[in-house]
């Protein structure tokens, strides 16, 4: 039995991460900087460490003897913002580099086997039709979210070439699943479901999905001090067009048509970045990751989708019951 200590257990694909954790016999931490994300992880067999991510000298050295860690903080981690503008983005990567740096001095603890850090494939260009594989270079490009993640990304590499144990896992694009007031529920399925969003200008390029469950899974797969210093890509087997994933999430929501946005409408209602990122065009290669025995539940969007958004439909409905007066 390993001791993994989880920073970000709370979120979407971190608590799938514990769970994946603990299905395998491990022991999870998980940084906690309230008594409600606290009592959260306690719910799912997560013992909590209070602390705070941006005062790591509070509780970094007070920590026990861990062998893994792993940081699944994500863009959301301290809210959404109502418009993903340029000037969010920068503030983002301000804390992506926070985050980072104490992701790499737990790298540097003694006894530690190797730390997984998850990022995403903004890291890369927009590629077209290309696959993106582990060798595709990482390069830094003033647009969408690549402005926060690719910078911190490097400090990972760096840090690998100078032998610290660092696994940098790049989660997909698009994480799915059926909870309600995940950052899918957020940024797609309630907005489609109110009219909001539609297909952004031709729709034509591809976005790599994956399910929570597999993100998950696959982190604690590579979460092993054999992997350190390597890169894996997490995605399904099929990147969908942007004009095929929002269309079968409409159909799920029994909707028949959808609409087409200009891009510089999207600019003015959603923000550039988000334009920027549903028009980037990524198929990312799963083919390293799956050589490793690893295999998928989940191996195909389109297949998903429907049973996703429908579940997610009833778990709302669920939740607004037990939230109504007797």
């Amino acid at each position: 039995m390993d001791t993994i200590f989880i920073m970000g257990a709370t979120g979407f694909i971190g608590e799938e991460t514990a769970r994946s954790h603990i299905a395998k016999g491990n022991k999870v931490l998980g940084l906690a900087r309230s008594e409600a994300s606290a009592a959260k992880l306690r719910s799912i067999g997560v013992t909590p460490v209070m602390g705070d991510v941006y005062r790591p000298e509070e509780w970094l050295s007070k920590l026990p003897k861990i062998d893994y860690a792993i940081n699944v903080l994500g863009f959301f981690t301290d809210g959404m913002p109502a418009r993903f503008s340029v000037s969010h983005a920068e503030k983002c990567c301000e804390k992506y580099t926070r985050w980072i740096k104490v992701t790499i001095d737990l790298a540097r603890r003694k006894g530690i086997k190797a730390v997984v850090n998850v990022t995403g494939t903004t890291i890369f260009e927009d590629m077209g039709v290309d696959w993106v594989t582990e060798e595709t270079p990482i390069r830094y490009t003033p647009s969408g979210f690549n402005r926060v993640a690719t910078p911190a990304t490097k400090l990972c590499q760096q840090a690998i070439a100078e032998g610290l144990p660092l696994i940098i896992a790049v989660a997909p694009s698009v994480v799915y699943g059926d909870k309600p007031t995940s950052s899918f529920d957020e940024v797609f399925v309630k907005p489609l479901e109110k009219g909001q969003m539609g297909v952004v200008g031709d729709g034509k390029n591809y976005i790599t999905t994956g399910h929570v469950e597999d993100v998950g899974r696959a982190i604690a797969h590579i979460t092993d001090v054999k992997y350190a210093g390597e890169f894996f890509h997490i995605a399904d087997d099929q990147p969908v067009t942007q004009r095929e994933f929002v269309t079968s999430i409409a159909r799920a929501l029994g909707k028949t048509r959808v609409m087409t946005m200009p891009r510089w409408l999207v600019a003015i209602l959603g923000g550039k970045c988000a334009v920027e990122f549903m028009t980037l065009s990524q198929r990312i290669s799963n083919a390293k990751l799956k050589s490793t025995g690893f295999t998928l539940k989940h191996p195909r969007f389109l297949d998903e989708v429907g049973d996703v958004v429908r579940s997610m439909r009833r778990a709302r409905a669920g939740q607004k019951l037990q939230a109504s007066p007797a």
